[in-house]
């Protein structure tokens, strides 16, 4: 059971995990779509449907990359105005592997594994040290 620091802390820090995690997807989304609209296999010669042009496609794409671009845009200037919140409350923590634990989980989306191999720690330590981390981190706001 979370203390209500801990608790506190989480509705801060869980948000920026779940934006960077959703930022994320909509940059490979981006990404395919402008490899589709490139003209990558444009021409097909199968089921006696050929299609010679791309113009149609290009535009559709076009108006879905120009889209999610703006939402890539909108979703990072978001995250930057929470990470700088949070990075201001961390650098107030004492504790160095706290600090170092919500940087590198929380504000930089690692997963629980690769935190505990960046920190030289058994990833069940981890888990007690996310608690620690946010204690820490819940006192402070």
């Amino acid at each position: 059971m979370m203390t209500d620091n801990q608790e506190k802390a989480a509705k801060c820090l869980q948000p920026i995990r779940n934006i960077e995690k959703k930022l994320h997807a909509k940059r490979l989304e981006l990404e395919a779509l402008r490899y589709r609209a490139s003209g990558a296999g444009a021409i097909r010669y199968d089921k006696d449907h050929v299609q010679t042009s791309p113009q149609d496609y290009l535009a559709m794409a076009m108006a879905d990359i120009i889209e999610i671009e703006k939402a890539v845009l909108d979703a990072e200037a978001d995250i930057e105005r929470k990470k700088g919140k949070a990075y201001s409350i961390v650098r107030q923590i004492e504790m160095p592997d706290h600090r170092t634990f919500i940087e590198w989980y929380y504000l930089n989306g690692l997963t629980m594994t690769e935190t505990a191999t960046k920190m030289n720690i058994a990833e069940r330590t981890s888990y007690y040290l996310r608690e620690d981390a946010l204690e820490s981190f819940g006192k402070l706001l």
